[in-house]
């Protein structure tokens, strides 16, 4: 089969500026002249034959945001890079060492790093656990906007990297709900000494493993670690391994309710559980609607015919996706459909004009979901998000692809995303 290679840095800004609610029609220009250079010219939101779109003025003729027969969207492609996630005030210490707000469990310092032992760093939580049923105030509000649904956690304090063995509390109507750590060995009997590599085989379904690092290992039988958006079945059962760094997110996992300076960094451990720095604070919460994790059908996906439904692709299909760096034309490896009932999207409205409509939990290129946006927060390198608002979703399904690339990414109305399949070593 033959690959469409375009270079990154050729491109500045890429395809479609299209709506989840047109019609998918290619090569057929909508917009007027904006101007000309070189002697192309440039069509807000019209498409080119043949050429691949600049996103703005081009010397052959280009569409800024228009779909091309035979082009490439290009611009704003992120191959898997992640926000930096840093702890504030002077970055994660597994150390205990804390600096303002004190510690349970480390010595007060001038460093001012995180600390797993208490709550370095804190907007407002206790140094140590109250008595459960102790009045309260909370001590964070979700910052307007986002859909991470409820708190299940305004403060957490313990030593172990993972949130459910810590103690936590929920200010809940003026009183403290504590809830005890529930804990199993970081490596139970069965876990390989060393995390092992994903897909590799494993038999004990129940397994999950922890190791320096950041790295979470799980025994799966479902392809990718993940029944979302539909369990592709592996038999035998196969390891799924995650770096949570590589994601934006400080390791060990900060405590809930401490300080944080880098916006939208994520450690959620799953969809349904999101943990998200914003406004200044490491927030739990739970979201019942941000699983599955998938795209509304009429979703225009970029491919080297011009933009399709993603309802409408079928494994060994072209799309483009970002493979090594370079965007490129590749087959499509997997198609999942979920059937669901009163489940809600998240609506992004982007800067050129374009609307995604897909659940909160799905992944954006870099690693944050969808239910992280808010308005002005980049979706890639050349889209900017207008609004993002929570609505019912209309159809009785969602749809997600995984592309034959090394990041599985896919461009849709323009905008390169992630994908919930996992790509394969």
């Amino acid at each position: 089969m033959k690959n469409h290679y375009l270079s990154l840095g050729a491109l500045s800004l890429f395809v479609a500026a299209c709506s989840s609610e047109s019609s998918f029609q290619s090569g057929s220009p909508s917009g007027k002249d904006a101007g000309t250079t070189g002697g192309g010219s440039s069509s807000t939101g019209g498409a080119s034959n043949g050429g691949s779109p600049n996103g703005g003025r081009s010397s052959g003729g280009a569409a800024s945001g228009g779909a091309a027969n035979g082009g490439a969207p290009s611009g704003g492609a992120s191959s898997g890079g992640a926000a930096s996630g840093g702890a504030s005030n002077g970055g994660a210490s597994s150390g205990g060492a804390s600096g303002a707000g004190g510690s349970s469990g480390g010595a007060s310092g001038a460093g001012g790093g995180l600390s797993t032992g208490g709550q370095a760093g804190s907007t407002g939580c206790p140094s140590s656990p109250p008595a459960n049923g102790a009045p309260c105030t909370p001590p964070w509000t979700q910052t307007a906007g986002q859909f991470l649904g409820v708190p299940t956690a305004h403060c957490s304090w313990g030593d172990d990297p993972r949130p459910s063995c810590r103690t936590t509390a929920l200010c809940d109507n003026g009183v403290w709900a504590i809830t005890a750590p529930r804990c199993t060995p970081l490596l139970p009997a069965g876990c390989p000494p060393t995390a092992p590599a994903s897909a590799s085989t494993c038999s004990d379904t129940s397994l999950a493993c922890w190791y320096d690092g950041g790295t979470r290992c799980s025994c799966s039988g479902c392809v990718g670690g993940s029944p979302l958006p539909i369990c592709q079945v592996a038999d035998p059962p196969q390891w799924s391994c995650a770096d949570l760094t590589a994601r934006g997110c400080p390791y060990p996992i900060p405590q809930a309710g401490s300080a944080c300076d880098t916006p939208d960094a994520s450690c959620s451990l799953d969809c349904s559980a999101p943990m998200v720095c914003r406004g200044g604070v490491w927030q739990w919460s739970y979201c019942q609607f941000c699983c599955p994790v998938c795209a509304a059908p009429d979703t225009p996906i970029a491919t080297p015919s011009g933009d399709r439904p993603i309802a409408s692709l079928r494994p060994g299909d072209l799309v483009y996706s970002v493979h090594e760096g370079a965007i490129i034309a590749v087959p499509v490896l997997r198609t999942g459909n979920t059937p669901v009932t009163n489940h809600r999207v998240v609506r992004v409205v982007l800067d050129g004009g374009a609307v995604l409509e897909i659940s909160p939990g799905h992944p954006t290129a870099d690693g944050r979901t969808f239910g992280d946006l808010v308005r002005g927060n980049k979706l890639d390198d050349s889209h900017v998000v207008r609004s993002a608002e929570l609505v019912p979703y209309r159809f009785e399904a969602t749809y997600d692809i995984l592309p034959a690339s090394s990041t599985g990414t896919y461009f849709a109305a323009g905008a390169l995303v992630g994908s919930t399949f996992t790509p394969n070593p």
